[in-house]
Parts: C-alpha cells; sequence; structure tokens
C-alpha cells in the first residue's frame, strides 16, 4: 500500500499534489563516492497542476510520515 504525503506548491495557485513516498525513496546505486544516507534532505519537484510551482518534500515530512 503505497504512502501517500499530501504537499501544497509554492506557486501563486497553492495546490495540493499528492507525492508517493515510496516512489521517492526507491534505492538508487551509488557506482562511487562515499555511501551516504538514503533520505535527501529535501525533495524539490514540479508542481501536477501549474508551471510556476514547485512541491518540496523535506526529510522531516518523510520521518513523521
Amino acid at each position: 500500500m503505497a504512502k501517500i504525503l499530501k504537499v501544497r506548491c509554492n506557486g501563486p495557485g497553492k495546490h495540493i499534489n499528492e507525492v508517493d513516498i515510496e516512489k521517492l525513496t526507491r534505492p538508487v546505486m551509488v557506482v562511487r563516492g562515499l555511501p551516504r544516507e538514503s533520505l535527501l534532505e529535501r525533495y524539490v519537484l514540479p508542481c501536477q497542476y501549474c508551471t510556476g510551482g514547485k512541491v518540496i518534500v523535506t526529510r522531516k515530512m518523510i520521518e513523521e510520515m
């Protein structure tokens, strides 16, 4: 079952976007470099409804979910 997080965009319309946490945090293979944490500090996604807004999902939001 997918975990859905509802986040408002920062555009003029303040649209509510649904973000699937499982798709956002899927495993990523790192070929070179030091091992990092699986969660980034923040994810910036385009708004699903407008072209000017961005949806910002922070690590704190994901951990609280």
